[in-house]
């Protein structure tokens, strides 16, 4: 019971991360203050409501991660270990800059101006970064321990990229029918585009660095519980590569002749990518919890 409500925690608080940053950096990518705004508006109670419950996900990660080495609920509470495993293991002081991130993440995504889409940005890039910090990347020391940290680093800012962005895609493509948004969101649509190809690639070598690294020690036996969930991960992640080349390369350049048809299969690819998405960083939350070998 405690391990699945440790494996809830972070997988609410990787989805609350991922869209925090992929969001804002789109809305601060777009190049028209007047879309991002528009876009902003659409989203802005979504994405309130999911810098508050993230943030919580994350502060209860250290209790239940206590509760967990205890093998007992009231580590949550026990000052003592709690004090331990804050300021004495390479998670819990990961967990502490991960906490000040994402209170700093709260904070701005509900208080300053929807006009802030960069200062949010940055604030939610920041937050990624101590999942690098903890997990199977701590494993090792000295330079390797560093390159991995480095490599999961890009990992996470590329997935955060990817996957949260599609949200607001998914607001450029609505306000594209608009004859006052048009140019814009058709500008803002090939950005998108550009960043995306570089976000996929930087996801898909950062994990293959990641996975060698990982496995490389152990070898392959796909006998492995671990290594059979990697291998679906891989699956649900080559299927959204496909989906997006698939809108970049047929149907976006068919919104010129076949407009109806287009933005609908544009529309259904990417809520499919946003649920394989949803697979992925779920099987990250639970990779997390288990042995390589």
């Amino acid at each position: 019971m405690m391990l699945a409500a440790f494996a809830l925690c972070r997988l609410v608080a990787y989805v609350s991360a991922i869209l925090l940053f992929g969001a804002a950096a789109m809305l601060a990518m777009s190049g028209s203050r007047g879309l991002s705004l528009s876009v902003e508006a659409i989203l802005r109670k979504m994405l309130r409501r999911v810098a508050i419950v993230g943030a919580l996900a994350v502060l209860c990660l250290l209790p239940l991660q206590t509760a967990t080495i205890a093998d007992a609920w009231r580590g949550m509470w026990d000052a003592d270990m709690l004090s331990v495993v804050a300021f004495q293991t390479r998670y819990g002081q990961a967990w502490m800059l991960r906490a000040i991130a994402v209170l700093l993440v709260a904070v701005v995504f509900l208080w300053a101006s929807p006009a802030k889409a960069g200062l949010r940005a940055v604030a939610a890039g920041i937050a990624l970064l101590p999942l690098s910090l903890s997990g199977h990347a701590a494993m090792n020391e000295g330079w390797p321990g560093f390159a991995h940290a480095a490599s999961d680093a890009v990992h996470c800012l590329a997935a955060g990229f990817w996957l949260g962005s599609l949200p607001v895609f998914l607001g450029f493509l609505k306000l594209w029918n608009e004859p006052a948004y048009k140019k814009d969101a058709t500008r803002a649509l090939l950005r998108f585009s550009t960043a995306g190809h570089i976000a996929v690639a930087a996801l898909l070598l950062s994990g293959a660095l990641n996975a060698l690294m990982i496995l490389w020690p152990a070898g392959w036996d796909l006998q492995s519980g671990y290594q059979q969930l990697l291998a679906i991960k891989i699956l649900l992640a080559l299927a959204m590569v496909a989906l997006a080349l698939i809108n970049r390369y047929r149907w976006i350049p068919a919104l010129r002749t076949r407009r109806g048809a287009a933005l609908s299969h544009i529309r259904r690819n990417t809520v499919l990518e946003l649920w394989l998405g949803g697979g992925v960083i779920a099987l990250v939350s639970l990779l997390g919890l288990l042995a390589p070998q």
